[in-house]
């Protein structure tokens, strides 16, 4: 299917992608080195040279320009202004003299990995159905203002097999491998003629073993596993979701497969750690409880069943074992909705049209979703937690711009303030952690927690998504209908002292937590099983909304 290069060009995207994160996180002191001149967003290498970016200038926004061109200029005094290609942008910002000391190779080749998957996202989506195409947009798009959520490492190669999607099949001595399910994996993932295949080579094997699917690049981990056997059989699933790493089953698309790896997109090891999925276990119970405490949240949440996985790697311990093999079915709700997409599929402006087509009302959709997603984030903030909502872990179920439910994924990132889960009498999730130790699954009190909803749920998700789509003249309309809607949800839960809170922690504070990428990504290593990330701070927008003047608040309505 051809995409409208107009609505969403994604080696433009990328160039606003990498500006922002720069500007957002003042890396290096960026500001102090750029300005709009003429139409362009101006940033000083040095004394003699400067980068010029094809820009329209946004005074007041949270990032106040917008990218218009590809074109990339390097200006010198000692020579006419000539063009660079996309792929040596990230050279000259290393050589810039405010640049902070990082592993320059380290950095161009990530780079490069982003560059290598956008080329292929530019090109025609090679999807065969609306619900495909839906989930091509989230892929497209990634995640918003991280410029390096497209370095995909070895996943790259799910891309370019789109309807090919090869798993091949190890049989692991089952007291190696933890699990909490006694579903039978061959039966579920398998037709009855490869499951007999399995089933009859697992019976030559002597002693107890369990069939589980691989990613390719994943071979090698087996072979590390002691009294591991390659069974010599490969079947396929359907195509991938936007993590590249699960997969429709190719008989039900209501159910997902999940499937460990050790690329490393957004610089961290995409395996499938045990203690993470025990976690998602506990975290998923606690979820039914408070869903099933609230009648906002039971009307308008549903709740992937996550809890049949198996995990294994090379050591033996569940809170040191990586989870290098690891597989989990994801099972979707029956919603009986017309068609469900994920968030991050809202921030490509063309799921918009798609949604017009289907004869939903774009402008009232949007409306209400940020209106319920506000008052569901508040509401599971009053019981205690925190789901991780950025926009590929919240799908929406759809049926018209009234009638839609949230749908929560990934259950093993829920954190929790376990002072608010005892006013509301709710037992501690058994989470395999090192309680005595910092950590971001258990915060000390709301306002630490609510960082994160605060961080992914409105920065990443809702002003993204209000990006792709705004029928606002201003961006200041978008912050202002936000901070109705925070309002009106503390209205509704009626409760002084929570509401006291939030207003004061989302509302009337100067500044609001945010999510740095940059500086932790380039000095991670490769091996570390979470997204790299650390918590600054940027100015609070509603902050800035309830503090103008009368006079310039009207104008701005």
């Amino acid at each position: 299917m051809t995409i409208s290069v107009k609505r969403y060009d994604p080696h433009k995207a990328l160039i606003q992608k990498l500006v922002s994160a720069l500007f957002l996180e003042n890396y290096g002191d960026f500001r102090s080195h750029s300005f709009i001149n003429n139409h362009y967003l101006k940033v000083s290498l040095n004394k003699t040279n400067s980068l010029l970016f094809n820009c329209i200038e946004h005074k007041g926004q949270m990032v106040p320009f917008k990218v218009v061109g590809n074109e990339i200029l390097l200006q010198s005094e000692a020579h006419p202004a000539t063009a660079i290609e996309l792929d040596s942008l990230m050279s000259h910002f290393i050589s810039a003299d405010w640049w902070p000391n990082s592993d320059s190779l380290r950095i161009i080749s990530k780079w490069q990995e982003v560059l290598s998957t956008v080329n292929i996202l530019a090109q025609p989506a090679p999807v065969q159905s609306h619900a495909e195409l839906l989930e091509w947009f989230a892929i497209v798009v990634d995640r918003p203002n991280h410029p390096f959520a497209h370095a995909k490492a070895s996943l790259q190669d799910i891309l370019t097999h789109w309807h090919g999607q090869n798993i091949h099949w190890w049989a692991f001595p089952k007291a190696r491998v933890f699990t909490r399910n006694d579903e039978d994996t061959v039966q579920t993932l398998l037709g009855q003629y490869d499951a007999a295949a399995i089933n009859h080579k697992l019976a030559e094997l002597q002693g107890d073993y369990i069939a589980l699917p691989l990613l390719p690049s994943q071979t090698a981990c087996a072979l590390k596993i002691e009294d591991a056997h390659d069974l010599c059989l490969v079947t396929q699933l359907g195509y991938a979701t936007s993590s590249l790493r699960t997969f429709f089953h190719q008989d039900d698309p209501s159910v997902h497969i999940k499937l460990a790896s050790i690329a490393t997109p957004l610089g961290a090891m995409r395996t499938m750690p045990p203690r993470y999925l025990y976690n998602g276990d506990c975290a998923f119970q606690l979820l039914q409880q408070i869903v099933s405490r609230s009648t906002f949240l039971s009307d308008r949440v549903v709740l992937c069943d996550e809890q049949a996985w198996w995990s294994l790697g090379e050591n033996a311990d569940m809170l040191q074992c990586k989870g290098e093999i690891g597989f989990q079915i994801r099972r979707f709700p029956k919603s009986g909705k017309k068609f469900m997409l994920s968030m991050a599929a809202l921030n490509h402006p063309e799921s918009w049209h798609i949604i017009e087509q289907e004869g939903i009302c774009r402008t009232t959709l949007l409306k209400n979703v940020c209106r319920y997603f506000v008052k569901m984030g508040l509401e599971f903030l009053y019981f205690g937690v925190a789901p991780e909502c950025h926009g590929q872990n919240v799908s929406i179920a759809i049926n018209s711009e009234d009638d839609f439910v949230f749908v929560l994924r990934d259950h093993d990132s829920l954190r929790i303030c376990p002072d608010q889960l005892a006013v509301h009498q709710l037992t501690l999730p058994d989470y395999q952690i090192n309680w005595q130790t910092p950590n971001t699954l258990v915060l000390p009190n709301l306002t630490e927690l609510s960082k994160y909803f605060i961080t992914l749920g409105l920065q990443v998700n809702l002003y993204a998504l209000s990006q792709a789509f705004s029928p606002y003249e201003k961006e200041s309309q978008f912050w202002q209908q936000l901070s109705e809607d925070i309002q009106e949800a503390l209205s509704e839960l009626n409760n002084a002292a929570f509401s006291n809170w939030a207003e004061s922690n989302f509302i009337k504070q100067p500044s609001w937590p945010f999510k740095e990428i940059l500086a932790p990504l380039f000095s991670a290593s490769d091996d570390v099983t979470g997204m790299p990330s650390s918590m600054a701070t940027i100015a609070n927008p509603l902050y800035e909304l309830n503090t103008v003047k009368p006079e310039q608040s009207c104008e701005a309505h």
